[in-house]
């Protein structure tokens, strides 16, 4: 209770208020009780502010909270909405399925328009948010690691990502190639035109560079998805751009396509002779007298 040492009116409603904010902002004013009429009215105004601050601190956690189910919200109105597309389109359960895994991993049950965002940032910093998100891609990948970084951030700029599920054909043995592709995540084969296994590629490997060195090249080999993928692919035309004027780095990787090319023909030479000689020795077992 508040000691009055001065009886006028003005001082006993300022000693009113104090109490009335007292109780209606909930805190206290501890053990220091305000006699004169100075700390009174800044006793008030401190606990009006704290109590504003508390209020705001629960609003901006109420709309964090909010945002994060509009995005969760937004991702189930876009299942639903793919649902109902399968069905309108009386699409097996297998497509189905697969559908679903690659919006699950492509946005992890949180949606957003990927374009509008960057869209509405400067050039710069998109250049930076790029860079950071392909920075163990390119830190992992050995032709890139004395580039000059003006290079490396056009090399980055000119990424584009893409998602594939596990059984997926990234790359058809025989197909006309135009792009070379960064395994950000996963693992993939890597398989001769008749299906014998050459390699497996994990983590920051790379490969199809054989189509920007030759153009009208047909892919040599097969490359399909062990598990859920995470792949930046660079276009020929923009690799022009980005990487033919640095001589070394051209040559480095023509020297990588060059031993890759010649170790899928000799497997795959291998694989056929291996074949044919099943092949005989079938038709050698069929020629022969049945005793």
């Amino acid at each position: 209770m508040i000691r009055l040492k001065n009886n006028s009116k003005a001082f006993r409603f300022r000693c009113a208020l104090f109490i009335v904010v007292d109780q209606i902002s909930g805190a206290g004013y501890g053990h220091l009780v305000p006699y004169a009429s100075d700390h009174i009215i800044l006793n008030c105004i401190l606990l009006l502010i704290g109590r504003l601050l508390e209020f705001y601190i629960a609003v901006m956690i109420i709309r964090v909270r909010m945002g994060i189910k509009e995005s969760t919200s937004k991702f189930q109105e876009i299942i639903n909405q793919l649902f109902a597309y399968v069905n309108q389109k009386q699409l097996p359960k297998h497509i189905k399925i697969r559908l679903e895994a690659y919006y699950y991993h492509r946005f992890r049950k949180n949606y957003f328009r990927e374009k509008t965002i960057m869209l509405t940032l400067s050039e710069h910093l998109r250049q930076e948010i790029a860079l950071e998100s392909c920075h163990r891609l390119v830190e992992n990948v050995s032709m890139f690691r004395n580039l000059p970084k003006s290079i490396l951030r056009n090399i980055v700029k000119n990424l584009k990502f893409e998602l594939y599920l596990p059984n997926d054909v990234i790359v058809k043995a025989g197909a006309h190639g135009d792009c070379m592709f960064f395994l950000s995540a996963g693992t993939v084969a890597v398989l001769t035109p008749t299906g014998k296994e050459i390699c497996h590629l994990d983590d920051g490997a790379h490969f199809g560079e054989i189509a920007l060195l030759v153009p009208d090249q047909r892919r040599v080999a097969s490359v399909i998805a062990i598990e859920v993928c995470e792949v930046y692919r660079l276009n020929r035309k923009d690799f022009r751009k980005c990487i033919a004027v640095h001589s070394e780095l051209f040559a480095t990787i023509e020297s990588i396509a060059t031993e890759r090319i010649e170790r899928a023909v000799v497997i795959e030479e291998q694989h056929k002779r291996y074949l044919m000689r099943d092949t005989v020795r079938v038709e050698d077992k069929k020629d022969m007298p049945h005793l």
